[in-house]
């Protein structure tokens, strides 16, 4: 029984279950809104984006790009020395970015008059949460419970999903990570950085399979000692001093040994108690099925997030969770998803946005090297491009980006696709010189012909 019927109830405009991205957005815009908000939460606040994902990878990529970047000093006429990169000095870096983050929410939950709850939270019926042993009233109830690794099917103890690779305490020698998607490149990049001889093994006939074929292959060619298994399934995995993997490769059987196995082959929706009881309505991914204003099939109650199963990025969710709570307080708005972008943090920064990239057949494509931007050169980059595909009536349809803030750049080319954006409209501002944003406008301009500085 989820609640006593004699029990007393708190009484609110809005429950959240969840703090993550989608949950702390939720809540805070409905509380500036003026409702009366609890927000419950037993995995800490910032969700898996700031505990367990997008600011724990990054803090330490950020400390790899530096050490780089001395180990490189002598490019820029500077002699410069470095020690090896110490794991618990990273980490330690890593947890106080984390814990100032955290705290952060926390304080906007706080001056915004929200009610924190730090328990887990199980649904009652469609408008009744009982947070630890506390039951709440909700006239509507957000669920942003976001979503955790896919656990390995071979039952040996020891594999590191993506949770326990960040907690690691020390760099394994040799590691093997089971798939070539956004996790499983960024865990290859960091591990490799810190000395282990990585391979990466992927379903698909290349790694990012997501992402067009040039990204693909920059990849595949300039990551340092990673080896990339391209059509390949793992078959069994072993134990003994090291972990055996056998692979069924096109042309046959091939059997690789490793002192680590990490396993990125996604994350699974965390759905809460009692969502199945009431009714709540799943998808094909196992998530929390949501029309486009994020309602689910009970009313009053939306979802948010990772917990649909679908787009799992952090700046999703928070997208969603403002068109959840414009509709809780009145207006209509829809989620629009044809200009989500996709990003990578690697050796090479990955961007992309707009239509997929099958869509592009037939459409005029530009491209730009980051090699001929005046600003990389006096940076010593090299590597990366710029891609971007006109329809006939000559509005851009996608945009890839790989190389030095090609995460920050893709912001302008969304802006571009969602406004319908022409070719000649782009290229209207002027743009500064010398910056890495040329490389946007170079490459429209190579898909009207009419790039000035490409040979």
């Amino acid at each position: 029984m989820c609640y006593s019927l004699l029990m007393q109830k708190n009484k609110y405009d809005l429950i959240v279950i969840g703090g993550g991205p989608g949950g702390y957005t939720a809540a805070i815009l409905a509380a500036k809104k003026g409702l009366k908000v609890v927000l419950a939460d037993s995995g800490g606040l910032g969700g898996t984006c700031t505990n367990r994902g997008c600011i724990p990878t990054k803090t330490y990529i950020e400390s790899i790009k530096l050490i780089n970047q001395i180990k490189n000093a002598s490019k820029f006429g500077i002699e410069a020395q470095t020690k090896p990169l110490s794991l618990q000095s990273l980490a330690k870096r890593k947890n106080r970015v984390v814990s100032r983050l955290s705290k952060g929410i926390e304080y906007l939950l706080k001056v915004n008059g929200i009610e924190y709850a730090k328990s887990g939270a199980a649904i009652c019926d469609a408008g009744t949460v009982e947070i630890g042993d506390i039951v709440h009233e909700g006239s509507s109830i957000i669920i942003a419970s976001g979503s955790r690794p896919k656990p390995c099917p071979f039952k040996i103890d020891g594999i590191w999903s993506s949770d326990d690779a960040l907690n690691a305490e020390e760099i394994p020698e040799t590691l093997l990570i089971a798939g070539g998607g956004v996790i499983g490149i960024e865990m290859a990049y960091i591990f490799s950085s810190l000395g282990s001889k990585v391979t990466v093994v992927e379903a698909m006939d290349r790694i990012l399979p997501a992402e067009e074929p040039d990204v693909s292959n920059l990849l595949a060619r300039t990551m340092r000692n990673v080896r990339f298994v391209t059509s390949a399934r793992i078959l069994d995995i072993s134990l003994n001093n090291d972990y055996t993997t056998t692979l069924a490769l096109k042309d046959g059987l091939e059997t690789l040994d490793a002192s680590k196995v990490l396993w990125c082959t996604g994350r699974s929706p965390v759905v809460p108690s009692g969502a199945d009881k009431i009714g709540i309505k799943k998808n094909s991914a196992g998530g929390i099925s949501v029309d486009e204003k994020m309602r689910t099939s009970v009313p009053g109650i939306y979802a948010v997030g990772d917990v649909t199963g679908e787009w799992m990025l952090a700046y999703t969710a928070s997208k969603e969770a403002e068109v959840a709570v414009h509709n809780i307080t009145g207006s209509s708005e829809t989620m629009d998803y044809s200009c989500i972008p996709s990003i990578v943090f690697a050796n090479s920064e990955i961007a992309s946005v707009g239509i997929g990239f099958k869509e592009t057949a037939g459409m005029k494509k530009g491209t730009f090297p980051v090699s001929a931007l005046g600003r990389a050169r006096t940076a010593e980059e090299n590597e990366g491009f710029a891609n971007v595909y006109v329809d006939e009536n000559e509005r851009i349809r996608r945009v890839a980006i790989a190389g030095p803030h090609a995460t920050d750049l893709i912001a302008w080319a969304c802006l571009a696709i969602k406004k319908g954006m022409t070719a000649h409209d782009f290229l209207k501002p002027a743009y500064t010189h010398p910056t890495y944003s040329e490389i946007l406008k170079e490459a429209v301009e190579d898909a009207l012909g009419i790039s000035v500085h490409k040979g």
